[in-house]
């Protein structure tokens, strides 16, 4: 169906099951952060893997739970059996954030317990990244599998909006950096923040196209 032939009422739990997911991302990007705080604090005062490993399970179910609330509050609001493209994304969405909990776990106990250096470290590194990026790829995948064209339209120009406000943020940050006026950030950060503009780069995208 066309945003021509979709009704008001339909557009707008379309739209709202749509800002959910992305409002579940920017959640998981929050929680990473938090995170990686939390395990650089036990690993300063040596809390051992154990400590690391129970803030890592704790993290993941975090994660898991915001995934599964956020398929089951887009389909409450959409109040009808999820489009195709909604539907693969849910799942997609759902097993990259499983993997990269399992990921996660697998990465930090290597590290703790092996110390690995050289390949093995690299690869271990990265181990965690693959799974975001495969959720990165299901975002693309649902903006081009989507066929309502109004839908799409203000996805693409919300992302957009967000990929400019990200980059400007991060113009301006790495320039306090270079001038020694602020902290070093991980570049990782940059996909969450991202995230986290989404939101309302889409009430930009929405009040353009009233």
């Amino acid at each position: 169906m066309t945003s021509d032939q979709a009704t008001p009422g339909k557009q707008g739990s379309t739209a709202m099951a749509v800002a959910i997911s992305f409002s579940a991302i920017a959640l998981c990007g929050v929680l990473a952060v938090g995170f990686v705080l939390a395990v650089g604090v036990l690993k300063a005062h040596h809390g051992g893997l154990w400590s690391v490993l129970a803030a890592t399970a704790v993290f993941g179910l975090a994660v898991l739970a915001i995934a599964l609330a956020a398929a089951r509050l887009g389909q409450r609001a959409m109040r009808m059996t999820p489009s195709p493209a909604a539907s693969r994304y849910a799942r997609r969405f759902s097993a990259a954030m499983g993997l990269y909990v399992l990921a996660l776990l697998a990465a930090i106990t290597a590290e703790v317990q092996l110390r690995p250096v050289g390949a093995l470290a690299y690869a271990l590194a990265v181990l965690p990244a693959l799974p975001l990026l495969a959720a990165i790829a299901a975002i693309g995948l649902y903006l081009s599998e989507e066929t309502d064209e109004f839908q799409r339209a203000v996805q693409v120009e919300a992302a957009l909006w967000a990929t400019g406000g990200a980059l400007a943020v991060a113009t301006v940050f790495g320039f306090l950096q270079t001038f020694g006026l602020a902290p070093m950030v991980p570049a990782w950060a940059v996909f969450p923040l991202w995230s986290m503009l989404l939101g309302p780069a889409q009430m930009i995208a929405r009040w353009r196209y009233r």
